[in-house]
């Protein structure tokens, strides 16, 4: 809705509703499309005053009215930031992406961004117990709610272990069915490190924001019911979409 739907004379005004009200529930569906992704705030009020055509007073109400609705924060000398609902990410012995998303009433996805065999970093190498130069199958992955990117995943299988998962994952085979079918049946996290870094550039882009803005990493390791490592990797998410729960029980 336009500021020019919001003058008396426009059939899309709505009767008996105040102007701020209208000015409230336009910017409020907004920012739950994401229109303000990018910067993570709102415009000034000069700005929207004069796209609404409606003076300050008037622009705060519909401000005041977000924020007591918890889609905003107002901080004072810097602008109006936007307050995303917050997305639980259980962390526990039985970690999975989807059914984290789907319990929360989520549809979950995955960007296949890359899919190849390396020689594992150091670090890769050490948390799966394999030689030095050993290779390992290298998978990145933006992860999606409802399409929206929350996070950007790489891991690091045994190469040997799985000969042609990247194949496997290319034809769109889902990670658990994969394991499957090279005999794991089912695994659990051995351990979640929870950190917080800066984004690139490139990470900023992918996941459509900020680079000013912290990210939220965690480092896993997870492996098969013998206890062998099968899967060491990075998840970073977005702060302001993604909090994360950590839990004790092994349902989660």
């Amino acid at each position: 809705m336009t500021f020019e739907q919001l003058t008396t004379s426009s059939p899309g005004r709505r009767s008996g509703v105040s102007v701020w009200r209208q000015i409230a529930d336009t910017l409020t569906t907004e920012i739950r499309d994401r229109a303000y992704a990018d910067t993570g705030r709102l415009p000034g009020e000069v700005e929207l005053s004069a796209r609404f055509c409606v003076n300050r007073h008037t622009l705060r109400q519909a401000v005041a009215a977000l924020q007591s609705d918890g889609l905003v924060r107002i901080e004072p000398g810097r602008g109006t930031f936007v307050q995303h609902e917050l997305l639980d990410y259980a962390l526990s012995r039985r970690t999975r992406f989807s059914e984290n998303l789907m319990r929360q009433g989520l549809l979950p996805s995955k960007q296949l961004l890359t899919a190849r065999a390396m020689p594992a970093p150091e670090r890769a190498a050490r948390e799966l117990k394999l030689e030095r130069g050993a290779k390992v199958l290298m998978v990145e992955t933006l992860d999606e709610a409802n399409d929206a990117p929350i996070g950007l995943a790489t891991a690091y299988y045994p190469a040997l272990r799985f000969a042609g998962l990247p194949e496997m994952l290319a034809k769109g085979m889902r990670s658990t069915d994969i394991l499957k079918h090279f005999g794991v049946q089912d695994y659990l996290r051995a351990q979640s490190r929870i950190t917080t870094q800066m984004p690139s550039e490139e990470t900023a882009r992918l996941l459509k924001q900020p680079a000013t803005r912290p990210l939220l990493c965690v480092e896993c390791l997870d492996v098969d019911m013998q206890g062998t490592p099968i899967k060491y990797g990075e998840t970073v998410f977005c702060g302001d979409r993604v909090q994360l729960v950590v839990t004790t029980g092994d349902e989660a």
